[in-house]
């Protein structure tokens, strides 16, 4: 018996990497409408808004008197699975509202709060000296926040304090302390839980006269890298830098300046995307007045070398803007932008990871945009969505719209039509956004108000190996010239042609896969002869196109010889991917249900003794997914699921195989709701082999000549 989980070779090549991102963006539901988290009675004013990486979402805001007397720092939380949001809590009391304050997601999935208050002001607007920086922490699967704790103090005075880093692991904080008319910039580690912060580090350059930084931006890289991206501005010149801190090195690097010392530079975004790669925007001002342009460098996730300077097209005034970077890498810009002779509007681009070139210019705002009321965020599915404040008559409401599969929405949506409503988007663990906004609700009141959108419904699972959406079986070919076809199964035997489409090379290794995307349309996996393996989703009738919607599995598939999809192997209806290795190792991919494959699981060793493994669905009728194997000398044998992720023993089918070139499944192709096979001979001609529901084959039924036509059937 061959099947089997057996122990890990010694000699097994490294398992493949997967990208960090999920499926595509699917259909998005319409905004329901919105909730208060508070009453109207007094003074709010929403910071941030941010989904845990378990699927909670944390709001964070000030809360004031009608007369300013303090500030309470409160936070409220929607737990995972859930549409009903915690009661409000507060974090700390403050004599006013003097400080920064934001929410921080770890890689360890906790929520860490981090503020800057100052202990000894006198409300309302008495500012004295002395500073502290502090944190609290939602742990992962934690219902209460940790006591809060000092990170600094200063006698004097912190500014623009930002934090990074989980809890359970490596933190890193940054700030601006300021001195007459100069600045410095500093940074505390702390290496583990339980262990204090580091003694701060002078980050700048400590250059000699009156020299002024803006506040730092922070960034974490899941794999320990801490970037500072910040202003330096002197009397002749302001330049954007970068300093870097590397997993566990000595110690912070020295300020590299990424912006053209020639130009002015200022106010930098710095943003992480999924999968670490990073981007940094500023503007840029020139030598004659007005002349300003928005700037973008990227990074590679690992690296710590930026990508020349190059101008973020269509965003030539302002300075306000936010940047998210999507699981492909792809960076989408959304700011304010004044249009002659029109007004500001809110406008967005993106710059394509795979060509390097920025998109048209979207306008999102129908009305009189604020230059810097507006927020933006990224799902793990690509997705885009963006809040604004829009003037509409006496009115200033919050707005937005979505970018769903490339295109944003037909006409954004207003989610508040108050008199003044502010507001920040994140994006759920299921792939829903979440608005957080402030309303206001009198001169001097507010209110606290969230809303998302309606849960799309789920499709219904596509029969097996339908690419054309008709519920009948079909057949993928390749040619030598790169032209991938949809053959269409005619539920009487037959297979026509149907949607194709050229650019595909003819390396290409093509799994004919299920519903990965969850989207109604089953989809298709692709390995370049790179070893990158790609989801391109199914559109049910139209073809697959090598610019089409994808999602990049990962990288390193090229140590399998065989990729194949037998259908249900672990018994949760999803279809699942088998890999061999040239050393006979069978691996199993699980579908995760959330648009990516599990990691592998060792199911067997010894298959190397096959020459062709064909994944077939559900031969026996068990709803298990089944496998075909074919030997040296032509016997065919099949290896049953179990529906516990594994093969049962062997069955001889036959022999006599040898004699084709190409076994390949086709589902159901006669319209009898059995799977089916087809074999191409080395004249070929295309024979049927009608399945019998019971894990056999009938006598076998002439298709027609000419498919040496094609390279690969799948």
């Amino acid at each position: 018996m061959l099947a089997g989980v057996g122990p890990l070779s010694s000699t097994a090549v490294a398992a493949p990497a997967f990208a960090t991102s999920a499926a595509d963006a699917g259909a998005l539901g319409p905004w329901a409408p919105s909730v208060p988290l508070t009453d109207g009675t007094s003074i709010q004013s929403v910071l941030d808004v941010r989904a845990a990486r378990n699927g909670a979402v944390v709001a964070l805001w000030n809360r004031l008197p009608s007369d300013h007397s303090k500030r309470e720092l409160v936070v409220s939380v929607r737990p995972a699975g859930s549409a009903v949001w915690g009661v409000p809590h507060v974090l700390t009391t403050t004599g006013n509202e003097r400080g920064n304050a934001d929410l921080v997601v770890g890689a360890d999935g906790s929520v860490t709060a981090a503020w800057v208050e100052y202990p000894s002001d006198a409300p309302p607007y008495e500012d004295k000296p002395g500073a502290a920086f502090r944190m609290s922490v939602l742990a992962a699967g934690a219902t209460t926040w940790s006591a809060p704790s000092d990170i600094v103090t200063d006698p004097d005075n912190i500014q623009g304090g930002k934090l990074a880093g989980s809890p359970s692991g490596r933190l890193v904080a940054v700030w601006r302390h300021n001195s007459d008319r100069s600045s410095e910039l500093y940074a505390s580690v702390r290496e583990a839980p339980g262990q204090a912060w580091s003694e701060p580090a002078r980050l700048d350059e400590q250059p000699v006269g009156e020299v002024l930084f803006s506040d730092p931006e922070l960034v974490y890289s899941d794999r320990g890298t801490a970037t500072v991206a910040f202003t330096q501005y002197s009397a002749n010149k302001s330049e954007i830098k970068v300093v870097d801190r590397v997993g566990e090195g000595p110690g912070w690097s020295e300020p590299v300046t990424v912006s053209d010392p020639k130009a002015h530079a200022s106010i930098p975004t710095l943003t992480l995307g999924q999968d670490g790669r990073a981007a940094l925007l500023w503007t840029a001002w020139g030598t004659s007045e007005g002349d300003r342009t928005q700037m973008f460098a990227g990074r590679p996730a690992g690296s710590t070398a930026w990508t020349a300077e190059e101008p973020v097209t269509g965003f030539d005034t302002g300075g306000w803007r936010k940047a998210v970077v999507g699981p492909e890498g792809d960076v989408t810009v959304l700011g304010v932008v004044y249009t002659e002779g029109s007004s500001f509007h809110a406008l967005t681009t993106t710059r394509s990871a795979a060509t390097s070139n920025w998109s048209a210019v979207t306008t999102l705002s129908t009305g009189y945009v604020a230059e810097d009321q507006f927020d933006l965020a990224v799902g793990p599915d690509g997705s885009a969505h963006a809040v604004w404040t829009q003037a509409a008559g006496t009115s200033r409401g919050l707005m937005a719209s979505s970018r769903v599969n490339g295109a944003w929405s037909a006409a954004p949506t207003p989610l508040s039509t108050a008199a003044y409503a502010i507001g920040h988007i994140t994006v759920g663990g299921d792939n829903r956004p979440v608005a957080v906004w402030t309303d206001a609700t009198g001169d001097y009141t507010s209110q606290v108000r969230t809303a998302t959108t309606a849960a799309v419904p789920d499709k219904p699972v596509p029969k097996w190996r339908d690419f054309s959406g008709d519920g009948k079986g079909d057949l993928l070919a390749l040619t030598s010239g790169g032209v991938l076809t949809v053959r269409t199964g005619t539920g009487t035997g037959d297979l026509r042609t149907g949607a194709s489409a050229t650019g595909w090379p003819a390396t290409s290794t093509v799994v004919p896969f299920g519903d990965l995307s969850a989207d109604g349309c089953n989809d298709v996996l692709v390995r370049s002869s790179a070893g990158v393996l790609t989801r391109y989703a199914g559109s049910c009738g139209k073809a697959f196109v090598p610019n089409g919607t994808r999602l990049t599995i990962g990288s390193g598939w090229q140590i399998y010889n065989v990729l194949s999809a037998p259908g249900d192997l672990t018994g949760d209806g999803r279809t699942d991917l088998v890999a061999r290795t040239p050393d006979g190792e069978l691996w199993r991919y699980a579908d995760d249900g959330k648009g990516k494959l599990t990691a592998r699981v060792k199911i067997g060793n010894g298959w190397k003794i096959y020459n062709t493994l064909v994944g077939v669905g559900d031969l026996n009728g068990d709803k298990h997914g089944d496998l075909l194997a074919r030997d040296t000398a032509g016997v065919l044998w099949r290896y049953d699921g179990t529906g516990k992720g594994a093969f049962a023993a062997r069955t001889r089918i036959g022999g006599g195989w040898q004699g084709y070139n190409s076994l390949a499944s086709v589902g159901d192709i006669t319209g009898d709701g059995k799977a089916d096979l087809v074999a191409r001979d080395a004249a070929g001609v295309l024979w049927r082999y009608d399945g019998t529901g019971k894990g056999l084959f009938g006598y076998r039924t002439r298709i027609g000549g000419g498919w040496q036509m094609y390279k690969t059937l799948s």
